[in-house]
């Protein structure tokens, strides 16, 4: 999904125009008017497909370190890198879907007409909204796992533990969940409530805390140790020195007076770089070194590191810190007269942008070079104390001959298990290797092209192929038989009690909740807006009786989802299929009524009478009934299961993992039905 999204992407570029707005996207510089081009919606497409690229791939970061990890390996023995990936996916998994609402409610207002984001009720305030709800955790997100990186690095180039370990994994989750409360500091200038401008500057203050203690902790690490200055710890260490400037530059940002005075100013432009480029992308760099060894069994060439090092760092404050001193000049601009004084500065920049930039040749000069000539190394060259550097260089396919335990103490030994798919210490073919879900990522890139290379109709040529290789690719992985090995030896606390298909399950709906928040939270925001019109009065515009029957519909075929795990239980074969047959209908008679109801109102003229309300009956409902449709492919697909023979006794449990799907589905109707037909 990854993959072609980014192919969407590109393709974006020649078809008009490509999303040129700026990562952020305002509105309504994005509405069809400003931008006509079919691009843009591709580039919508686009962004789909990574979204459902960082959600599976946050599902499997989030189960694997929960319920795999090795015997003994408690959470706090766990190294800083991982403990930084796993909050990380976590606010993947809750930042995204708020991307994903905004890019559909998009789409649908340049494709199908809806108001949202073109309306004076909705309009730029409700895209600021959404969007940095999302863009914001989005800075930590890239952020956190070169902190983790920095951790793991400065105790073995140190040859000391990091100080306050367990602090700075209590501040990474901190900053985490405060992330997600400080969007509106992006908003001080458009106009919002002054007391709510209060609250977000109270907690983008309190973010900045966490990372107080962090960086003192690493700096902390640093005071009278016998550091080795190879090229792993000049990017850690340069990496918290820039770090500290982009930070303290960002507090003066929460204050609203300041903020009004240098928001879309170059010293925004410093502060961000300072932050997502001297601080994580240097100790990202400094991770490639690090591993480089375990990746390759090679040495890279310490010194031709050792001068990328010095012209990186020199080369990124050249280029960036005099942007603080250009308070006023605009961002988004690419020429300016000569009398505004602008121009030394601006001219030593673009000196430090070739030197930085130009610099980075050399890593991968260093990369290419020193993979056929590099001095082979052992399993552990640097000495160090993590896991990864317990295999051979490069590691196996399997990592481990044998499954290591950790004692008590933190000590590790491998007198473990041997892992499934090894024997005679060769791995053996690797599970579940697969074509089809590369062949579904293509059917949904054919699809999602067909929906977006056109305006109306869909371009059939690319839809029907989409839909074909999806269904045929959908039966060949359904035909294929997985066995998901539930190891009782494995560290799994707190979800010892969980299988990990069911904590996987969990995990996607837990992202589901904030997808359907986030558009329950659109109507809520222009049903409420100061500016909205009166609303349709109760059963004037959607018939109660009609929401009532749905509803009794959907939560009958909850029952009959239950009848189906009871009875696949029991071993009965015959109620499971009546089951899931019954569901089936219900699901199908849900969908009839409602598109029934969606013709009524187009037909009777919703949009010309009552544009917002049909806006956000038809994104939010139309969004619930496509995940309604899904569940519906997955009955058909337990239905052919069930015929033969699967899912009984001890089978269930797959049974099951579907119907917290369909509860879930049922459980977002309960509160679409009063918030539509009777409020």
């Amino acid at each position: 999904f990854y993959l072609f999204g980014g192919v969407a992407m590109v393709l974006s570029f020649f078809l008009g125009s490509a999303p040129d707005l700026g990562w952020t996207l305002y509105s309504p510089q994005t509405s069809s008017r400003f931008s006509p081009f079919l691009g843009f919606n591709v580039g919508a497409a686009a962004l789909v497909l990574l979204i459902a690229s960082v959600t599976l791939s946050s599902v499997n970061f989030i189960v694997s370190i929960l319920k795999m990890r090795a015997p003994g390996l408690k959470l706090k023995y766990m190294s800083s890198f991982t403990w930084a990936m796993l909050v990380t996916v976590f606010m993947m998994l809750y930042a995204f879907p708020s991307l994903l609402a905004a890019v559909i409610i998009l789409f649908s207002d340049r494709a199908f007409g809806t108001v949202y984001f073109s309306s004076i009720e909705g309009g730029p305030l409700l895209w600021n909204n959404i969007f940095w709800f999302f863009g914001h955790p989005e800075v930590y997100i890239v952020l956190f796992p070169a902190i983790g990186l920095v951790g793991d690095i400065l105790p073995t180039f140190t040859r000391r533990p990091l100080y306050g370990s367990k602090y700075i994994i209590m501040s990474m989750i901190a900053a985490a969940v405060i992330s997600f409360m400080v969007w509106g500091h992006h908003m001080f200038i458009t106009g919002i409530n002054p007391q709510v401008t209060k609250l977000f500057t109270l907690t983008t203050i309190a973010v900045s805390l966490p990372f107080d203690v962090i960086t003192i902790s690493m700096i902390e690490t640093l005071v009278r140790a016998k550091i080795r200055l190879k090229a792993p710890a000049l990017f850690a260490i340069g990496s918290i020195a820039l770090f500290i400037i982009g930070g303290i530059t960002g507090v003066f940002l929460a204050s609203v007076a300041l903020d009004t005075e240098l928001r879309g100013t170059y010293f925004v432009v410093a502060h961000f770089h300072y932050v997502m480029v001297g601080g994580a992308i240097m100790a990202l760099i400094g991770g490639v070194y690090y591993w480089f060894p375990k990746m390759t069994g090679k040495m890279y060439d310490e010194r031709m590191a050792r001068i990328h090092f010095i012209l990186s760092f020199i080369g990124f404050n050249v280029l960036y810190f005099p942007m603080f001193l250009l308070l006023d000049m605009p961002r988004r601009i690419f020429t300016y007269p000569p009398e505004t004084g602008w121009g030394g500065l601006n001219s030593i920049s673009t000196v430090g942008a070739f030197v930085f930039g130009l610099a980075q040749i050399l890593l991968f000069v260093n990369i290419w070079r020193s993979r056929k000539l590099g001095t082979p190394v052992g399993p552990n060259p640097w000495e160090s104390w993590t896991l990864e550097w317990a295999v051979s260089s490069p590691p196996p396919i399997h990592n481990f001959e044998t499954i290591p335990t950790i004692s008590s103490d933190g000590v590790v030994n491998f007198s473990g298990s041997t892992p499934h798919g090894v024997g005679d210490g060769h791995a053996s073919q690797p599970a579940h290797l697969s074509q089809w879900p590369i062949a579904i990522a293509l059917a949904s890139f054919l699809f999602l092209l067909g929906l977006t290379t056109s305006r109306t109709p869909p371009n059939l040529l690319l839809l029907i192929p989409g839909i074909v290789v999806g269904l045929g690719s959908l039966y060949g992985y359904g035909r294929e038989t997985f066995v998901v090995q539930e190891d009782e030896n494995l560290e799994s606390w707190p979800f010892q009690k969980i299988s990990r298909l069911k904590l996987g399950v969990w995990t996607f709906l837990a992202s589901e909740v904030i997808l359907f928040g986030v558009l329950i939270g659109a109507y809520l925001f222009v049903r409420l807006n100061p500016l909205t019109m009166t609303w349709p009065a109760v059963g004037t515009v959607f018939n109660i009786q009609h929401g009532a029957t749905n509803t009794f519909i959907l939560l009958t075929s909850s029952l009959t989802v239950v009848m189906a795990v009871l009875t696949a239980r029991s071993g009965s074969r015959t109620g499971l299929i009546v089951s899931l047959l019954a569901t089936l209908g219900l699901g199908t008679w849900f969908l009839y009524n409602k598109a029934i109801k969606w013709e009524e109102l187009a037909v009777g003229g919703i949009f010309t009478s009552h544009p917002l309300t049909a806006t956000s009956y038809y994104i939010t409902t139309g969004v619930h009934g496509i995940h309604v449709f899904a569940g519906l492919a997955m009955i058909a697909y337990l239905l052919v299961n069930a015929f033969r023979r699967k899912y009984l006794g001890g089978g269930y449990t797959t049974v099951q993992h579907f119907g917290l799907y369909w509860h879930f589905v049922d459980i977002v109707w309960v509160f679409l039905f009063p918030l539509f037909y009777l409020i």
